[in-house]
């Protein structure tokens, strides 16, 4: 084959006979498929004084000749090849007798990674279908990328047109040297290599929030198929679930060709810590700061000091063993160390169990081992920081999509929890914000949706959240119809998406899409659908924003007007100058940070509150430097809106002004794409500094002192506290010099990540060189 290809290459364009020879000799023993995937490798073995001019010739030609005549070049994954032949219908037997060899052998082959070219290619003609033929065509194509994306990938074709203009992009920059179009060369192709790495990965995670108690762990259960039981006892969830605090920490759900539990566990300081907190919530006299009680009794179990209870003339009557020990004069650390000792913790090393494939009891050892993971009744195991869940599923691997689901601890008045902001921030995070349906959408569905506006979130706009419904009986079926009784679930899910949608609309919020599920009587295939739909929807957005670019560079090729462009540009360059000086300077605190904790604390449950303030503002659930971070994004956003605006605008007004130059267009939208990336560095770099000044502000604060004992002593705790709090803020000269200090470290912020590179993006002429005129 490379022979060939060579020779043939050669005399059709009159290389001289002797050339032909030695190049014969000096590609012998190199393939085409090696020479198309490493040519200056090749080109460096050959050492063929004739051929130096005429390599890039020959590269050409042979490119044109592997995709012309279909030559797979690259090596085609296991499973590409099966789906071709399932799709085909043909059997192994049958494929095999057409390759001539046996059915064993494809056996191999296709529980192989990957297959080598040649017998890939002999394998698909064999076949001979549609498909087979387009798989052949994605495999000789002349990706610039090392290794092609998969033929199952669902955005191959949006991967493909980006590679392509990548490859013509970079082929232009070798012969465009004007420093006029340095600057949108280097913007399309960021455009282009933030595309292709959101859209070459497959992974995405559905991360579900809702109050405790509103049913997520049990419709989760249900929709992933983690159930087990019979059809005589019934389906039930194999994970932990009940009316509320249940599960300890955060779950994970990961598809994976078997079943298998991983937990990422605290470390052994840390059980020691949370050990001490629960011995000194049970001092007679404590004020609060104690554990949640699914914690509390996880370590009781770990350690055997479980509360017994037995009746005495009709009343319950319990013994705690902890109690005990405090009664008999221990002291705190004396009753710790004698309940972690209990815990036998150098035998809980146990990170990961996993089940051999093809077992069928796997879902009731999942259910057992999380079970007592949960409940600390396995003594291999410590305390879990998260539990991941291994599963096949179909649901979660459909659609070319690679799904993780996460089943979030549940919320307690606050939605401004480190974990929450993490997810809602990740841009391959879909947000599920579960409401019941008689209150939907609920009061943490909406705070959550107002907050996320006002720190100017982009989820909604990328399509990263949505509202999930979990009806329960006969709900639906009780909404009142408009012309007589509802007679389906589906009208019933109907009137009401349209009252919740009516809902936000009247509040303000951002439009989100609002799906239902009723875990008992709804068919979990459909929520996945239109769950993956989401993902798709916000993979679409990249896919439009990569082709967007890809157009750019083809305007960038083919129309490059020199003397219209760069004055263009240089205009450009000079009116966003104008208005990036005038927009220089952040103007001052429009909300004052603390306000947002003041605001937390409102809504607060006063336990969480109580346990921070125990903890220094150390409380996963009331995490009092995230909340005064948030503020300082919130307190960012409102300072820096009009200015961002105003660098909208004269981009809008610059993308009008040349609207007959389709080049400056693209690269003008691709700036305004770019703007709305460098707001969100410059919000997420706030939050960022308000946590750190605000932390460090409080870490030596007497205002924990002030307010730790305020806890059990009657009604109107939150109020005296936010009142406490609100003076301590309000006439501390500390809290105004940090303040002061937030203010200058947004300023450097506002230049770094916001004006700086635009400037960058929009600069005509290069850089001075040092010492130069």
């Amino acid at each position: 084959m490379p022979v060939e290809i060579f020779t043939d290459e050669m005399e059709r364009h009159d290389f001289p006979v002797f050339q032909i020879r030695e190049s014969y000799t000096a590609f012998a023993r190199l393939s085409a498929r090696m020479f198309l995937k490493s040519p200056q490798r090749s080109y460096d073995r050959v050492k063929s004084h004739f051929l130096m001019g005429q390599f890039a010739n020959i590269r050409d030609l042979c490119h044109q000749r592997v995709e012309k005549e279909k030559i797979v070049v690259h090596s085609i994954p296991a499973d590409v090849l099966k789906h071709v032949r399932d799709a085909s219908g043909m059997s192994q037997a049958t494929l095999a007798r057409a390759m001539n060899t046996v059915p064993s052998v494809l056996s191999k082959l296709e529980k192989a990674d990957e297959v080598e070219p040649d017998i890939a290619e002999r394998y698909l003609a064999a076949i001979g279908t549609q498909t087979a033929t387009e798989v052949s065509e994605h495999y000789a194509r002349n990706w610039l990328r090392a290794k092609p994306p998969s033929f199952l990938h669902p955005d191959r074709e949006a991967l493909w047109t980006i590679d392509r203009a990548a490859r013509d992009l970079l082929a232009f920059q070798e012969q465009m040297t004007d420093p006029i179009l340095r600057g949108p060369i280097d913007l399309l192709r960021n455009e282009l290599q933030i595309t292709e790495a959101y859209l070459d990965r497959r992974d995405h995670i559905m991360a579900w929030v809702g109050d405790i108690g509103v049913g997520k762990t049990m419709a989760l259960s249900y929709a992933v198929g983690l159930l087990v039981g019979d059809g005589r006892s019934g389906r039930r969830p194999a994970f932990p679930v009940g009316p509320g605090r249940t599960t300890v920490c955060e779950t994970a759900i990961r598809v994976a060709p078997t079943f298998g539990v991983l937990v990422d566990t605290v470390t052994e300081e840390e059980v020691v810590r949370l050990t001490k907190q629960l011995v000194a919530s049970l001092v007679p006299g404590a004020s609060g700061g104690g554990l949640s009680a699914e914690l509390g009794r996880l370590i009781r179990n770990m350690a055997g000091m479980r509360p017994v209870s037995h009746m005495e003339n009709d009343e319950p009557i319990t013994k705690d063993p902890i109690v005990d020990l405090l009664k008999e004069g221990l002291g705190i650390d004396e009753v710790t160390d004698r309940i972690v000792g209990g815990m036998s913790l150098a035998a809980r090393k146990e990170r990961q169990m996993i089940l051999p494939e093809g077992r069928e009891d796997g879902l009731l050892w999942v259910s057992n081992l999380v079970s007592a993971i949960n409940s600390g009744a396995e003594p291999r195991f410590s305390i879990p920081r998260r539990i991941t869940v291994l599963m096949p599923s179909n649901n979660l691997s459909a659609d070319g999509q690679t799904l993780s689901v996460i089943d979030t601890r549940g919320v307690e008045g606050v939605t401004q929890r480190p974990d929450i902001t993490t997810y809602a921030e990740d841009s391959r995070t879909l947000l599920v914000l579960c409401t019941k349906f008689a209150d939907a959408p609920n009061t943490t569905v909406q705070r959550h949706l107002q907050e996320s506006q006002d720190a100017a979130s982009d989820a909604a706009e990328r399509y990263r959240q949505c509202i999930l419904v979990l009806p329960r009986g006969d709900e639906a079926l009780e909404m009142p119809g408009l012309d007589g009784p509802v007679i389906s679930r589906q009208q019933g899910y109907g009137l009401r998406r349209k009252e919740i949608e009516q809902a936000l609309a009247n509040v303000g919020l951002p439009p989100t899409p609002v799906n239902f599920f009723d875990a008992k009587n709804d068919d979990a295939g459909k929520i996945w659908t239109a769950l993956r739909g989401q993902i798709a929807r916000m993979r679409a957005a990249y896919a439009a924003r990569g082709v967007n670019a890809a157009d750019g560079v083809r305007n960038l090729i083919e129309n490059v007007d020199v003397v219209r462009t760069s004055e263009a540009r240089r205009e450009i360059e000079q009116d966003l100058a104008r208005v990036l000086h005038a927009v220089g300077d952040l103007p001052e605190t429009v909300r004052p940070a603390y306000q947002n904790l003041i605001d937390q604390l409102a809504v607060g449950h006063h336990s969480s509150i109580a346990a921070s303030i125990y903890r220094r503002g150390d409380w996963e659930n009331f995490q009092v430097d995230h909340i005064l971070g948030t503020g300082v994004r919130v307190d960012a956003n409102l300072r820096s809106q009009a200015l961002v605006q105003r660098i909208e605008h004269k981009l809008m007004d610059l993308e009008s002004k040349y609207e007959d130059l389709e080049a400056i267009g693209q690269n003008l939208r691709a700036l305004r794409a770019r703007l709305s990336e460098s707001r969100q560095e410059f919000l997420a770099a706030a939050r960022t500094i308000g946590r750190d000044a605000y932390g460090e502000l409080l870490s030596d604060a007497d205002i924990w002192t002030q307010t730790a004992e305020r806890y059990g002593q009657g009604a109107g705790y939150k109020r005296d506290i936010t009142a406490a709090w609100r003076n301590w803020f309000e006439t501390t000269e500390g809290v105004r010099q940090t303040a002061s200090k937030v203010s200058e470290r947004l300023q450097d912020a506002w230049s770094v990540w916001v004006l700086e590179p635009l400037m960058r993006a929009t600069r005509v002429q290069p850089d001075s060189e040092p010492g130069g005129a």
